[in-house]
Protein backbone atom coordinates (compact mmCIF):
# COMPACT_ATOMS: atom_id res chain seq x y z
CA UNK A 1 0.00 0.00 0.00
CA UNK A 2 1.16 3.52 -0.84
CA UNK A 3 0.63 5.03 2.61
CA UNK A 4 1.75 8.52 1.63
CA UNK A 5 -0.70 8.70 -1.25
CA UNK A 6 -3.55 7.40 0.89
CA UNK A 7 -2.85 9.79 3.76
CA UNK A 8 -2.50 12.83 1.51
CA UNK A 9 -5.68 11.96 -0.39
CA UNK A 10 -7.79 11.65 2.75
CA UNK A 11 -6.26 14.76 4.31
CA UNK A 12 -6.97 16.83 1.19
CA UNK A 13 -10.58 15.59 1.13
CA UNK A 14 -11.04 16.57 4.77
CA UNK A 15 -9.49 19.99 4.15
CA UNK A 16 -11.97 20.67 1.34
CA UNK A 17 -14.90 19.68 3.52
CA UNK A 18 -13.75 21.77 6.47
CA UNK A 19 -13.20 24.77 4.19
CA UNK A 20 -16.79 24.42 2.94
CA UNK A 21 -18.08 24.17 6.51
CA UNK A 22 -16.21 27.32 7.50
CA UNK A 23 -17.89 29.18 4.65
CA UNK A 24 -21.29 27.89 5.79
CA UNK A 25 -20.61 28.92 9.39
CA UNK A 26 -19.57 32.49 8.50
CA UNK A 27 -18.51 34.41 11.60
CA UNK A 28 -19.85 31.59 13.77
CA UNK A 29 -21.81 33.78 16.15
CA UNK A 30 -25.42 32.86 15.50
CA UNK A 31 -26.72 30.50 12.84
CA UNK A 32 -30.13 29.20 11.78
CA UNK A 33 -30.85 25.91 13.51
CA UNK A 34 -30.96 23.92 10.26
CA UNK A 35 -27.56 25.30 9.16
CA UNK A 36 -25.93 24.41 12.46
CA UNK A 37 -27.45 20.92 12.34
CA UNK A 38 -26.17 20.43 8.80
CA UNK A 39 -22.64 21.40 9.83
CA UNK A 40 -22.69 19.03 12.82
CA UNK A 41 -23.72 16.14 10.57
CA UNK A 42 -20.53 16.59 8.57
CA UNK A 43 -18.21 17.75 11.34
CA UNK A 44 -18.65 14.76 13.66
CA UNK A 45 -17.69 12.09 11.10
CA UNK A 46 -14.92 14.37 9.79
CA UNK A 47 -13.42 14.54 13.29
CA UNK A 48 -13.59 10.75 13.64
CA UNK A 49 -11.97 10.30 10.22
CA UNK A 50 -9.10 12.63 11.13
CA UNK A 51 -8.48 10.82 14.42
CA UNK A 52 -8.01 7.61 12.47
CA UNK A 53 -5.78 9.38 9.98
CA UNK A 54 -3.57 10.54 12.86
CA UNK A 55 -3.33 6.94 14.07
CA UNK A 56 -2.20 5.89 10.58
CA UNK A 57 0.46 8.63 10.44
CA UNK A 58 1.74 7.67 13.89
CA UNK A 59 2.15 4.05 12.78
CA UNK A 60 3.64 4.93 9.37
CA UNK A 61 6.19 7.35 10.83
CA UNK A 62 6.82 4.96 13.73
CA UNK A 63 6.58 7.76 16.26
CA UNK A 64 7.43 6.66 19.78
CA UNK A 65 8.09 8.69 22.88
CA UNK A 66 9.02 7.93 26.45
CA UNK A 67 6.69 8.08 29.40
CA UNK A 68 8.01 11.47 30.51
CA UNK A 69 5.36 13.86 29.27
CA UNK A 70 4.09 17.22 30.57
CA UNK A 71 1.17 17.08 32.95
CA UNK A 72 -2.14 18.77 32.40
CA UNK A 73 -4.14 19.42 29.24
CA UNK A 74 -2.36 20.56 26.11
CA UNK A 75 -3.86 23.65 24.50
CA UNK A 76 -3.18 25.30 21.18
CA UNK A 77 -3.52 29.05 20.70
CA UNK A 78 -3.65 30.41 17.19
CA UNK A 79 -3.04 34.00 18.17
CA UNK A 80 -2.84 36.03 21.34
CA UNK A 81 -4.49 39.05 19.81
CA UNK A 82 -7.58 40.38 21.58
CA UNK A 83 -9.86 39.78 18.60
CA UNK A 84 -8.94 36.11 18.27
CA UNK A 85 -10.65 33.56 20.51
CA UNK A 86 -8.66 30.73 21.98
CA UNK A 87 -8.93 27.52 19.99
CA UNK A 88 -8.69 24.29 21.98
CA UNK A 89 -6.46 21.46 20.89
CA UNK A 90 -8.12 18.86 18.70
CA UNK A 91 -9.47 15.88 20.66
CA UNK A 92 -7.38 12.89 19.56
CA UNK A 93 -9.46 10.28 21.41
CA UNK A 94 -12.97 9.14 20.57
CA UNK A 95 -15.71 9.87 23.07
CA UNK A 96 -16.51 6.74 25.02
CA UNK A 97 -19.86 5.04 24.49
CA UNK A 98 -22.41 5.39 27.26
CA UNK A 99 -24.07 2.16 28.37
CA UNK A 100 -26.35 3.73 30.97
CA UNK A 101 -29.96 2.64 30.82
CA UNK A 102 -32.18 5.30 29.32
CA UNK A 103 -35.53 6.12 30.82
CA UNK A 104 -38.50 5.32 28.60
CA UNK A 105 -40.48 8.23 30.08
CA UNK A 106 -39.90 11.50 28.28
CA UNK A 107 -40.79 14.92 29.56
CA UNK A 108 -42.46 15.30 32.91
CA UNK A 109 -42.83 12.44 35.35
CA UNK A 110 -46.28 10.82 35.44
CA UNK A 111 -48.54 12.19 38.21
CA UNK A 112 -52.15 11.49 39.12
CA UNK A 113 -54.52 13.58 37.03
CA UNK A 114 -56.88 14.96 39.67
CA UNK A 115 -59.20 17.81 38.78
CA UNK A 116 -61.73 19.74 40.81
CA UNK A 117 -64.77 21.61 39.56
CA UNK A 118 -63.65 24.93 41.04
CA UNK A 119 -60.07 24.58 39.84
CA UNK A 120 -58.65 27.18 37.48
CA UNK A 121 -56.71 25.36 34.81
CA UNK A 122 -53.62 27.07 33.44
CA UNK A 123 -52.26 25.75 30.18
CA UNK A 124 -48.60 26.32 29.45
CA UNK A 125 -47.82 27.58 25.97
CA UNK A 126 -46.45 24.98 23.59
CA UNK A 127 -42.91 25.81 22.47
CA UNK A 128 -42.52 25.17 18.77
CA UNK A 129 -38.95 24.62 17.55
CA UNK A 130 -38.40 25.98 14.09
CA UNK A 131 -35.48 25.06 11.82
CA UNK A 132 -35.03 28.78 11.18
CA UNK A 133 -34.54 29.68 14.85
CA UNK A 134 -31.32 31.56 15.55
CA UNK A 135 -29.03 29.47 17.77
CA UNK A 136 -25.51 29.91 19.10
CA UNK A 137 -22.69 28.31 17.11
CA UNK A 138 -19.79 29.19 19.43
CA UNK A 139 -19.06 25.60 20.50
CA UNK A 140 -19.38 24.35 16.94
CA UNK A 141 -16.92 26.96 15.69
CA UNK A 142 -14.33 26.02 18.30
CA UNK A 143 -14.51 22.39 17.22
CA UNK A 144 -14.43 23.33 13.55
CA UNK A 145 -11.41 25.60 13.93
CA UNK A 146 -9.59 23.03 16.05
CA UNK A 147 -10.00 20.45 13.28
CA UNK A 148 -8.90 22.95 10.61
CA UNK A 149 -5.81 23.85 12.63
CA UNK A 150 -4.92 20.19 13.24
CA UNK A 151 -5.23 19.35 9.54
CA UNK A 152 -2.45 21.86 8.86
CA UNK A 153 0.18 19.67 10.55
CA UNK A 154 -0.74 15.99 10.74
CA UNK A 155 2.69 14.73 11.96
CA UNK A 156 2.45 17.17 14.87
CA UNK A 157 -0.87 15.62 15.85
CA UNK A 158 0.70 12.17 15.54
CA UNK A 159 3.42 13.20 18.00
CA UNK A 160 0.75 14.55 20.36
CA UNK A 161 -1.02 11.22 20.13
CA UNK A 162 2.19 9.36 20.92
CA UNK A 163 2.76 11.50 24.02
CA UNK A 164 -0.78 10.99 25.29
CA UNK A 165 -0.62 7.24 24.65
CA UNK A 166 2.65 7.05 26.57
CA UNK A 167 1.08 8.98 29.43
CA UNK A 168 -1.92 6.67 29.57
CA UNK A 169 0.25 3.56 29.35
CA UNK A 170 2.36 4.79 32.26
CA UNK A 171 -0.80 5.39 34.30
CA UNK A 172 -2.08 1.92 33.45
CA UNK A 173 0.26 0.38 36.01
CA UNK A 174 -1.58 2.24 38.77
CA UNK A 175 -5.16 2.27 37.52
CA UNK A 176 -5.20 -0.90 35.42
CA UNK A 177 -7.15 0.95 32.75
CA UNK A 178 -6.13 2.03 29.28
CA UNK A 179 -8.27 3.92 26.80
CA UNK A 180 -7.25 3.58 23.16
CA UNK A 181 -7.67 6.49 20.71
CA UNK A 182 -10.20 4.51 18.67
CA UNK A 183 -13.18 3.12 20.52
CA UNK A 184 -14.29 -0.43 19.68
CA UNK A 185 -16.95 -0.95 17.04
CA UNK A 186 -18.18 1.60 14.58
CA UNK A 187 -16.56 5.05 14.68
CA UNK A 188 -18.43 8.15 15.89
CA UNK A 189 -20.55 9.68 13.15
CA UNK A 190 -20.85 6.39 11.25
CA UNK A 191 -23.98 6.08 9.12
CA UNK A 192 -24.83 2.73 7.55
CA UNK A 193 -26.56 4.35 4.59
CA UNK A 194 -24.58 7.57 4.47
CA UNK A 195 -24.10 9.06 1.01
CA UNK A 196 -22.25 12.25 1.90
CA UNK A 197 -18.56 12.33 0.84
CA UNK A 198 -17.53 12.47 4.51
CA UNK A 199 -19.12 9.04 5.05
CA UNK A 200 -16.80 7.51 2.47
CA UNK A 201 -13.76 9.32 3.89
CA UNK A 202 -14.59 8.05 7.37
CA UNK A 203 -14.96 4.50 6.05
CA UNK A 204 -11.60 4.66 4.24
CA UNK A 205 -9.75 6.21 7.19
CA UNK A 206 -11.20 3.64 9.59
CA UNK A 207 -10.12 0.76 7.37
CA UNK A 208 -6.66 2.30 6.92
CA UNK A 209 -6.22 2.64 10.68
CA UNK A 210 -7.29 -0.95 11.36
CA UNK A 211 -4.97 -2.22 8.65
CA UNK A 212 -2.05 -0.14 9.92
CA UNK A 213 -2.54 -1.31 13.51
CA UNK A 214 -2.82 -4.99 12.62
CA UNK A 215 -0.25 -5.04 9.82
CA UNK A 216 2.21 -2.17 10.41
CA UNK A 217 4.16 -0.99 7.34
CA UNK A 218 7.84 -1.90 7.15
CA UNK A 219 9.05 1.32 5.53
CA UNK A 220 8.90 4.77 7.09
CA UNK A 221 7.33 7.35 4.81
CA UNK A 222 9.10 10.61 5.59
CA UNK A 223 7.20 12.61 2.99
CA UNK A 224 3.88 12.56 4.85
CA UNK A 225 2.73 16.18 5.07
Amino acid sequence: MDWTLGIDRQRDALLRMVAALLVMAGDGGVLPRHVRTGIWRVLRPAEAAFRRLVVVVKVVLKIEVGVSVPRGPVSVIVSRSKDTARIPAFALFDARKSFKARSSVKGRKPVPRIRFFDEVQVFEPVVVISPDDAVSAAHLMRRLKALHLALGDVPKQARRLARWEAKRLSARAETGKYIAPMRPGKPPGHRDRGRHPVDFVLKDCHEMALYALHDPPDMVEESVS
